[in-house]
């Protein structure tokens, strides 16, 4: 990772957001580079409101710059911009190994519409910053379906997770065929029998997913729809961060965020990151 860029609107979030970066970009030795992107106004204004605002910004994102300067141990740069955000990261991500944003400006301890918008578009890997952590993270997990894809949100978790040795990597049994069964007409006593088969066949699977990283990573099973089970688990075992994998490009070539990825955004407790999957379609 030789760089890292950290998404900043200017808000009180923003200093969560550079402090992150600059964690991170110091942990792999990374270039950081703030980038504050100055969307139109909803309402149009005269060019000499205009002038003002562009320049309150620039001076609210200098000091943002000095801030992060007098704590960094390396290369901070800054990068102020017009346009549409999602647009300009795109641009600007393509040689960057991370994309750093915020949480909601209303509600810090949800996800916002900008964040979830820049997990989808963008071609790098995304994290959203919710809590004020002042260390390296150090209970990460990642959110697994066996899947090739899904070993990126593990390589992720243990590139993020800095102040850790080893990760958890988590997988959960989804309740929908048994419903499916269920509404059939199997009878509970078989459905149960089924469950704890398959379960323990997940299980078994799971050890030999985890086995390629030799000893890094911790597998645990769940039972019970993924957003939720997983967003338990990071509750109940006091994650720093839980990371995902995107989804890629699925049959109809115009997926670029899961719904059990897209989904954990907004449930997990704690900061979250969603790993980049090549899809096989170009990202505008």
């Amino acid at each position: 990772m030789k760089q890292v860029l950290a998404a900043v609107d200017l808000s009180p979030m923003s200093r969560r957001v550079a402090d992150r970066a600059r964690i991170l970009a110091e942990a792999h030795q990374a270039e950081l580079k703030l980038v504050h992107i100055a969307e139109p106004p909803d309402v149009p204004l005269p060019d000499e409101m205009l002038e003002r605002i562009h320049l309150y910004r620039q001076s609210q994102a200098e000091d943002l710059l000095t801030w992060i300067n007098a704590r960094a141990r390396c290369r901070v740069d800054l990068v102020v911009r017009s346009g549409i955000m999602a647009n300009e990261l795109a641009k600007l991500s393509r040689q960057a190994g991370l994309v750093i944003t915020g949480t909601s400006s209303v509600d810090n301890t949800r996800i916002g519409p900008r964040a979830t918008r820049l997990a989808r578009k963008l071609h790098t890997s995304v994290l959203s910053v919710r809590r004020l952590l002042r260390s390296p993270y150090r209970r990460a997990i990642a959110a697994v379906d066996l899947s090739e894809s899904s070993a990126s949100a593990v390589d992720l978790a243990l590139l993020l997770a800095t102040g850790s040795d080893t990760v958890t990597a988590v997988a959960s049994l989804p309740t929908d065929d048994e419903t499916m069964l269920s509404d059939a007409g199997v009878a509970p006593e078989t459905l149960g029998v089924l469950r704890r088969e398959r379960l323990s066949l997940l299980e078994e699977r799971m050890q030999k997913f985890v086995a390629g990283w030799g000893g890094l990573v911790t597998p645990v099973v769940l039972d019970g729809p993924p957003p939720q089970t997983v967003a338990e688990f990071a509750r109940i075992s006091n994650a720093d961060l839980v990371v995902a994998s995107s989804r890629g490009a699925g049959n109809s070539n115009m997926v670029l965020l899961g719904s059990n990825a897209e989904a954990l955004m907004g449930t997990v407790p704690c900061d979250v990151a969603i790993a980049r999957v090549p899809g096989r379609f170009y990202r505008p």
